[in-house]
């Protein structure tokens, strides 16, 4: 499926927004059920573990509208794209977890649940 503007361009559908509403609603459920059971503070870590997926999500999307932009003004050069876009979520959410446990002291378990569950949002993502 794709979204044609105003302008007559066609730009890929990735299914960001979509990924984006189911993984905002897992990740707020599993902040509430920490700050029920463990409070506020291990809520924080799981919103903030969250986040980090959504961050990801958002960026790999920018990422495949480039990469479509380029392969129409040069086929075959997309490839980088995807490698510089893989190479990047690899180290932001390695300093995303650097810097929330070790920086902000958040509590690890909280923020890596909330993490794994927000990965759940991908299978939300079916075309059809």
């Amino acid at each position: 499926m794709s979204i044609e503007p105003p302008g007559g361009q066609i730009t890929p559908d990735t299914g960001a927004s979509k990924m984006l509403a189911v993984q905002s609603l897992l990740v707020a459920a599993v902040a509430w059920a920490f700050y029920i059971y463990q409070g506020q503070f291990a809520a924080q870590a799981a919103l903030y573990g969250g986040c980090i997926v959504m961050f990801n999500v958002w960026m790999t999307h920018r990422r495949l509208r480039a990469a479509a932009e380029i392969a129409k003004i040069a086929p075959g050069q997309e490839v980088k794209i995807f490698y510089l876009a893989a190479v990047q979520r690899f180290v932001f959410t390695l300093s995303f977890f650097i810097v929330g446990m070790g920086w902000l002291g958040l509590p690890p378990v909280p923020l890596l649940v909330a993490f794994a569950i927000a990965h759940v949002g991908y299978l939300f993502n079916r075309h059809g």
